[in-house]
This record gives C-alpha cells, sequence and structure tokens, in this order.
C-alpha cells in the first residue's frame, strides 16, 4: 500500500502520489499553517517535496490525507538492511512535521490504526515536532521521559505520542533548533538589539566594500540564476568540501525548490558583484512573511570583504523594506548564525519501536 497512485480509503485516510500531494499544496500548507509550533516554511511542500525528490527518489511513500480535510500524515519506507523505517517524506534534515493538522492527535489516530495492519515496518520516525515542555508535576523534562501518557501539561507532541502508543513503545529524542531573528519592529529595532560591536563590524564592513566597488543585485528574476549561484559556489569553500549546492543531490533539490518558488513568486535571491563577476549570493523564500534562508556563499577571493555578512544584513533591509516578512529564519542552529537572531526555535522527534 506504499507508493501507489491509486487513491485507498483507509481508515478515514486517503492514500494519495506524491503528484496529487503536490496538485493540493494549497490544502496542505492551510493545515501547516494551523499546526501549533511547528515550522510552517519547512514543513509545507515547497521544501518537503524538493526535498524528497532529490534524496529519496526511489523511497516508497506513503502519503495520507485525513479524512473531512483534518490534516496530513506525509511517511515514506526507508528499506535497509535491518528492515524497514517509516519516517517523513524529507529524509534529511528533519526540519518539516511529518503529522499537521488542526488536531494532529487525531491525524496520528488514524496512522495508529493504518500502520497496525501493516507488518512489515519496526520503527517509526516523526522528526519536527513541536518541543515538548517541562512538566511540572514530574519535575523533569518530557524529553527525557517516555512518551506513555498525557497529562494536565501535555502539549501537541505528547498528545501525537499517547495515539501512536498502541503500535509499541514511544519516546521522544531532540530534534532540530533554528536560529530566528524577529522583523516585526522592523529593521532598525532589529539592527538596535545587535551587540555594539555587531554593529561597528558591520558599518566598517559595508564602507570597505564600498570603497573596493562591490555590488548587491536583486537577481530574483534572472532565468540564468542557477547557473550564476552554481559559478559562486564552485569556487567557494563549500564548493571544494561539497556541502554547498554543487553535489548531485543538493543541485537537484535546490533547482526545483528554486523553480517552484519563482513559479509561486515567492523566491528571493540577490547576488554580490566585483568588476562585474559575481563573488557570493544569498538565497531564499517567503511564505506567509516568514523569510526562510536556504543558502549563502561567497568565494574565496571575497573573503576579506566580509561578503556573506554585507548579503545577510542586505537581505534584512530588503525584506523590511518591501514589507515582505516579520520573521527571518535563519535555519540551522551554528553559533555564526546567533548574532543575527533573537531567538531559538526547536524541534523533537518522536520515535515508536514497534512491539
Amino acid at each position: 500500500m506504499t507508493g501507489t497512485e491509486t487513491d485507498i480509503l483507509v481508515c478515514g485516510m486517503k492514500q494519495i502520489s506524491l503528484t496529487e500531494l503536490d496538485s493540493r499544496w494549497l490544502e496542505v500548507e492551510s493545515a501547516v499553517d494551523v499546526t501549533p509550533s511547528i515550522d510552517p516554511w519547512c514543513s509545507g511542500p515547497d521544501w518537503q517535496i524538493p526535498v524528497a525528490t532529490a534524496f529519496a527518489p526511489g523511497a516508497e511513500r506513503l502519503l495520507l490525507a485525513a479524512g473531512g480535510g483534518a490534516g496530513f500524515a506525509l511517511l515514506a519506507d526507508y528499506r535497509g538492511r535491518h528492515g524497514t523505517i517509516l519516517g517523513g517524506i524529507e529524509p534529511l534534515w528533519g526540519f518539516g512535521a511529518p503529522i499537521f493538522g488542526r488536531n494532529p492527535a487525531d491525524v496520528a489516530t488514524e496512522l495508529a490504526t493504518l500502520l497496525d495492519r501493516r507488518h512489515d515496518w519496526q520503527s517509526l520516525f516523526l522528526a519536527g515536532m513541536p518541543p515538548v515542555t517541562t512538566d511540572p508535576a514530574a519535575g523533569t523534562a518530557a524529553e527525557d521521559r517516555s512518551a506513555a501518557g498525557a497529562g494536565p501539561h501535555s502539549t501537541p507532541t505528547m498528545a501525537v505520542a499517547v495515539a501512536l502508543s498502541s503500535l509499541g513503545q514511544v519516546g521522544v529524542a531532540a530534534g532540530i533548533t533554528r536560529q530566528v531573528a524577529d522583523l516585526s519592529g522592523g529593521y532598525e529595532a532589529w539592527l538596535g538589539r545587535r551587540a555594539a560591536r555587531f554593529r561597528r563590524n558591520l558599518r566598517q564592513a559595508a564602507a570597505r566594500a564600498a570603497r573596493a566597488g562591490v555590488e548587491i543585485e536583486d537577481a530574483t528574476g534572472d532565468p540564468t540564476l542557477f547557473d550564476r549561484l552554481m559559478a559562486v559556489e564552485h569556487r567557494s569553500w563549500k564548493g571544494r568540501e561539497r556541502s554547498g549546492i554543487t553535489s548531485t543531490e543538493m543541485s537537484t533539490m535546490y533547482r526545483t525548490m528554486i523553480a517552484r518558488l519563482a513559479g509561486r513568486g515567492r523566491l528571493n535571491a540577490h547576488i554580490a558583484t566585483l568588476d562585474g563577476v559575481d563573488i557570493g549570493y544569498i538565497l531564499g523564500g517567503v511564505r506567509a512573511r516568514r523569510y526562510r534562508g536556504l543558502q549563502l556563499s561567497y568565494t574565496d577571493e571575497a573573503r576579506h570583504l566580509s561578503v556573506g555578512n554585507l548579503l545577510q544584513d542586505h537581505q534584512l533591509r530588503e525584506l523590511h523594506r518591501l514589507d515582505l516578512a516579520d520573521v527571518y529564519d535563519l535555519g540551522m542552529d551554528f553559533d555564526y548564525k546567533r548574532r543575527w537572531a533573537d531567538r531559538a526555535e526547536s524541534s523533537v522527534t518522536l520515535v515508536v519501536h514497534r512491539r
């Protein structure tokens, strides 16, 4: 019952193909937007479908829409030496939540009924789930405990855990932490919250780059955008270490994602140039007043010009000037991102070991 194009009604859920999921992207996004405390950008199809296409092209997918528009459960079979593991269709980072809707526990209840009828899987991993808060009665963080029950301090994730507990032992593991900047008060308010040294270094870098002749252009509508990004990446440390967009899977993912975002008017891309030569870029997407940074890179010869910082600052200014976003999601937590961020947003991973 995985990966078929046929609609299959099972316990109130309809199995759908990745193609149909894509055709229902507005419905999917509506379900994402009413789900409490998940990553709203990466749980949506703009992220999930390109990542699944690039990194798990052969996975058999169990894409389910709950009856009555209640929500979705997006899972795939990952078959290895130790049997079949079920997880979200985004197989790499785990930003996106695989279960979403106004009441995720209802979706999980229907999912549990379906999975109970299958006997070909050993474990279920649900990354990108809302964080689990501390239970004052227990005096310990719920992440460190078995998700065996839900009390008065239950969260959506614990409610999902209870719904899935009929399948086996359910536990909560660490997930992803992202750094987020708050633009709701405008660029100047954001800048005012930065350290004095940060602001001084940014001014000095801008002056140094201006003297050198660095310019930043809006390349969002450039039909050659992807080729320009790849050319920069090949001349950067990310390109040398194959940690950027030059690998086969990453280039497939970003080419697909760029085309998707551009077609929906959500793409945002800027390129830094020096003497007419591209030396750096910043790439992201905007949805529901949330900007998600996707990639930032610069050539080795531009390192001394602080091009990365200038592009990040330029993007923040433009989002404010054009009134596009209230939230700037910098992505996965790294030390250097904390200087730009106002808060951290985290997720957890639910793990179900079948009885």
